[in-house]
């Protein structure tokens, strides 16, 4: 029985290797970006596949050596060239595209090319006037279209953060204790339009406590934040303290927020224009 078992992980194991298609990647052209910026989306671009779609991709190496055995320009490489390196090094698809600045609009646009049929089976773009947003939600977008995933919500506008609790400052005035003098424990959640996606505490000391607990989100320009503290005693809502941000706002825009009589919380965030898009992820209250 223990063999059969292991025979069968081990069938399953292969026959989803042979599903996965082989990718060729290549630079995507380039017109009106800086050279670095746009030599690092396709490498982006991988890292999202491999999270959501079967794929395995090619080494670059082995892609650069065959253009150079066969001499090719690379520049003046048209789709159908491009597509015949990538039969050449063994892939089943040619992944290639372009990254475009006109008029003040950020364009990216990608195909995956068919090796036989030199056709592509999928074509997605996306646009935008704002480059942290077209290297972060872009990329993630343009992944999802390509893994032929449904197309994410773009919200309006999604920028990476890390934000931090850099400290808190909890009065006896603003917070209770219990029936046999002990402070309770501090909590502080984080919701996005109601939905809880950051949650933790602080113990039962009072006073100032500097936390520096930091973590990373997403900013989306449609939704709704508000920064819970409270602690788990009597709760009254003149002891429950919430922040709440307009649409597209969210705490940590604010360096401190006033917290009942005498307590405070210290707040900070630094955008992460290199980190590609990822939603919130929702937690179970």
């Amino acid at each position: 029985m223990v063999y059969r078992l292991i025979f069968v992980f081990i069938f399953i194991v292969f026959a989803y290797a042979d599903d996965m298609k082989k990718v060729a990647i290549f630079n995507f052209q380039n017109q009106g970006i800086k050279t670095d910026v746009a030599q690092s989306i396709p490498e982006k671009i991988q890292k999202e596949l491999r999270k959501i779609g079967s794929y395995e991709f090619l080494n670059s190496q082995n892609i650069n050596t065959i253009i150079t055995e066969k001499r090719i320009n690379i520049e003046d490489c048209t789709d159908t060239c491009l597509v015949q390196i990538a039969k050449l090094a063994g892939a089943d698809h040619a992944l290639i595209g372009t990254v475009l600045f006109q008029d003040n609009l950020f364009t990216i646009s990608a195909r995956l090319l068919d090796v036989v049929a030199g056709m592509a089976i999928q074509e997605i773009s996306f646009e935008t006037d704002d480059k942290n947003e077209l290297l972060q939600f872009g990329l993630h977008y343009l992944a999802a279209g390509l893994a032929g995933k449904p197309l994410p919500e773009n919200n309006g506008g999604t920028k990476m953060y890390t934000v931090t609790l850099e400290a808190i400052s909890v009065s006896e005035t603003d917070f209770f204790r219990s029936s046999f003098g002990e402070p309770y424990p501090v909590y502080i959640i984080l919701t996005e339009n109601g939905n809880l996606i950051w949650e933790t505490h602080v113990g039962h000391l009072r006073g100032y406590r500097t936390l520096k607990e930091s973590f990373v989100l997403a900013l989306n320009a449609e939704s709704i934040y508000e920064l819970e503290i409270y602690d788990p005693g009597f709760q009254q809502d003149e002891m429950h303290y919430r922040i709440t941000s307009p649409i597209g706002i969210w705490p940590f825009q604010e360096k401190r927020h006033t917290l009942g009589e005498w307590s405070f919380i210290e707040l900070s965030q630094q955008s992460e224009p290199d980190m590609t898009y990822k939603p919130n992820k929702k937690i179970k209250k």
